[in-house]
């Protein structure tokens, strides 16, 4: 079985840009993706709108 190498995957929050309001958490690898703006549903507004990655801190 191969190792993995540690650090790779970091856990982020997506953060709502109009409301600013943190919605969802996931896991994004550093490398590939160094920042993530998806659009995704904000419960506060009832709408689509632009989330952006923010680190989340332990």
């Amino acid at each position: 079985m191969a190792s993995k190498k540690k650090g790779q995957k970091v856990r982020v929050v997506l953060v709502c840009t109009e409301s600013g309001q943190t919605n969802y958490v996931t896991y994004i690898n550093k490398a590939v993706t160094p920042k993530l703006e998806i659009k995704k549903y904000c419960r506060q507004l009832r709408k689509h709108t632009i989330h952006k990655s923010k680190e989340k801190l332990k």
